[in-house]
Formats: structure tokens, C-alpha cells, sequence
């Protein structure tokens, strides 16, 4: 079965759903993720246990800054009309800082990784990362998801079948 397909069934199961059942879908699809990871890159249970530590933690340092990110804007947009020029200065600068924060764990990520994984092991890492994320987000805009190693079988025109009838003689 395609992973695709199973987190597609983690991020289907109901439209409306309580905090704890979304904290619940992420961590199914985070350990669908690492389950995928370790098979496809053979990885051993020592370098399974640290590849999980390195992206857990990421993901965990990923979405406390992304949720102070959201909580800035949002209180920025709110209050423009209420802030002074000079607390609006102070509360970009922090914006800045916490953006240029969540860009150094993409390189912290990199490093790690390819620390771990050596460099070959990394590049398919990169890879069949990529290639998850574009079908994950495939199924969530609706797309169908562009298979680039698929031959197209469609543009080989194929003769008629012949039917051949022996005589016995």
C-alpha cells in the first residue's frame, strides 16, 4: 500500500476534530514518515533510534516557532492601529528573528542528517523526501501527483491482435 494512502486515511478520518486528535493524526503521520524513511534507506536500529530523535525534535522546535510566528502576525495585523511606529519596529524584529530561526533548522536538518545518513543514504533521504511531500500536498489540493520515472504507456500505439487459426492437415 502506498504511504500516500495511509496518511491520506489519517488526514480524511473527520472534518471537525478535537486538539488532542490532531496532535494524534501528527504524531501517526510522523511515525508513518520515519517507518518510511527506515525502511527505504535500510536504516539500523541504532541510526532508526537517532534518525527519529533528530526529526522529532526538529518538528518539535519547527512548530513552537511556527506557532510564535502566527501569534506576531496575527497580534500585528490586529493591533497595527494601536501600536506605536516604534512597538511596531520591536514586533517585526522579533517576527524577523523567529523567521530567520525556523530557516536555520532546514539547515540544522541538513546537517544532521547527512551526518547521520553519510552522503548517499542523505541524497535518497532528500529524495523520497521530496517526493512524499509533493504527494501529500497532491492530496490535499486535490492534483493527481507527477510520476516522473512512470513510462508513458499511453503513447505507444499497439497493432491490432491477430488471430492466427492452425488447420490440421
Amino acid at each position: 500500500m502506498p504511504i500516500y494512502w495511509i496518511i491520506a486515511f489519517f488526514l480524511n478520518q473527520t472534518p471537525s476534530f478535537a486538539s488532542s486528535d490532531v496532535e494524534t493524526k501528527k504524531t501517526y503521520i510522523e511515525d508513518i514518515f520515519i517507518w518510511k524513511m527506515s525502511d527505504e534507506l535500510k536504516l539500523s536500529a541504532q541510526e532508526e533510534k537517532s534518525f527519529t530523535e533528530i526529526h522529532k525534535n526538529l518538528n518539535k522546535q519547527k512548530a513552537e516557532l511556527n506557532k510564535k510566528i502566527q501569534e506576531i502576525t496575527v497580534n500585528q495585523g490586529q493591533s497595527v492601529s494601536f501600536l506605536t511606529k516604534s512597538q511596531l519596529e520591536t514586533n517585526l524584529k522579533k517576527l524577523r528573528k523567529l523567521i530567520t530561526d525556523y530557516n536555520q533548522l532546514s539547515l540544522n536538518e541538513f546537517d544532521s542528517m547527512k551526518k547521520l545518513l553519510g552522503s548517499i543514504r542523505f541524497s535518497a533521504y532528500l529524495q523520497i523526501k521530496s517526493e512524499l511531500n509533493n504527494k501529500v500536498k497532491s492530496m490535499l489540493t486535490g492534483e493527481k501527483p507527477v510520476e516522473k520515472d512512470k513510462k508513458e504507456t499511453s503513447a505507444v500505439k499497439l497493432p491490432p491482435p491477430q488471430v492466427i487459426i492452425e488447420k490440421n492437415e
